[in-house]
């Protein structure tokens, strides 16, 4: 409590600063789960930048408030936050959560194999796309949630302690931690593993002990989970594109001038690309990191990766489609993707 308390009074104090500059102050504030540190991670790093480009675009009439490494709780807590308009906005939080509490056409971002790379990804979903601003209009409609944009936090991969994985028969039989999201689990299933859910402060031990003989994280988190000291063998496969959402509540965005929604939505753009500079380099150190650090990575070829994406797709296509609202929005986005592919092509 003497935690929230000196926020509100910091927060209080500067507003009353700006006032006194005769200023018409409207107040964001955003709450995540990553470090302070600009430079420690790629969330982070964008809404730096987004704090000091829409105050300047905005000429002062907008501040930003930022409130990094769970100041005001976990993303639980953050989103219903926005949700309740306790605060304006939030960002970590990872697009199966709103799926499972708020939207369930976010499932679809939970297809196996869907992007093939981070640029398909982003060419499919950045902010200036038809299909991300028709998703994120239908989602503030219906939940008084809109996404800004989306933090693209990099491709899962598998991990295990016992064998290269090549081809998809050779995932039988292994303990694979998971998060508690069924599609994943789905997924695991369909290749012949047995998926177990194993929280995230608890998973190193796991790994260590031999309770699950592998896991599937973005190379950035195998990296600050140390996983090179448990787990030999890393394949990078890539069967799902980790998206953390940025969203605001709705009603306050709409109360807005038209002329700091334009900026927000500007501001949101470099904000995104920040975050996605940023995320392809981490990846790429980390993945020279854990090499160095004694991991054996294996990289399948199309044909070892199609086999994946065959195997899985048929499994946990079917859950998607019986738990979505508007089954449309698996056309859409298989429509986003092939035209995101297409835009790459020389």
């Amino acid at each position: 409590m003497k935690k929230v308390s000196l926020i509100l009074v910091l927060t209080l104090i500067a507003l009353l600063s700006i006032s006194q500059l005769g200023l018409a102050v409207e107040v964001m504030k955003i709450g995540y789960a990553e470090t302070a540190d600009p430079y420690g991670h790629p969330t982070s790093a964008g809404l730096h930048v987004f704090k000091t480009y829409v105050e300047k675009l905005t000429g002062g009439e907008l501040k930003v408030m930022l409130y990094p490494a769970g100041q005001l709780g976990d993303a639980k807590s953050l989103l219903e936050q926005v949700k309740r308009g306790l605060i304006q906005s939030c960002a970590s939080i990872p697009s199966g959560m709103i799926a499972s509490r708020y939207y369930n056409n976010f499932n679809i971002f939970d297809i196996p194999y869907l992007f093939r790379s981070h640029a398909v990804a982003w060419n499919a979903l950045n902010p200036r796309t038809d299909f991300f601003q028709d998703i994120s209009e239908d989602m503030a409609a219906k939940v008084g949630l809109r996404p800004l944009g989306f933090f693209i936090e990099g491709q899962r991969h598998f991990t295990n302690n016992v064998r290269e994985i090549k081809r998809p028969d050779d995932l039988k039989g292994l303990k694979i931690r998971t998060m508690e999201v069924p599609a994943h689990m789905k997924m695991v299933e369909a290749l012949g593993a047995s998926p177990t859910p194993v929280s995230w402060l608890e998973l190193y031990s796991a790994l260590q002990t031999g309770v699950v003989d592998g896991q599937e994280n973005p190379i950035g988190n195998i990296l600050y989970l140390k996983g090179h000291e448990v787990q030999k063998y890393l394949t990078l496969d890539g069967h799902v594109t980790l998206l953390n959402t940025w969203v605001v509540n709705e009603k306050w965005f709409n109360k807005l001038t038209p002329a700091i929604k334009a900026a927000i939505f500007e501001a949101a753009q470099v904000t995104t690309l920040t975050n996605r500079g940023m995320a392809e380099l981490k990846d790429t150190v980390g993945l020279t990191e854990l090499k160095e650090k004694g991991m054996q990575v294996y990289s399948p070829t199309i044909e070892e990766l199609n086999l994946f994406k065959e195997v899985t797709q048929q499994a946990v296509l079917p859950y998607i489609r019986e738990n979505i609202d508007d089954t449309i929005w698996i056309e859409r986005i298989q429509g986003a993707v092939a035209a995101a592919e297409k835009e790459l092509m020389p």
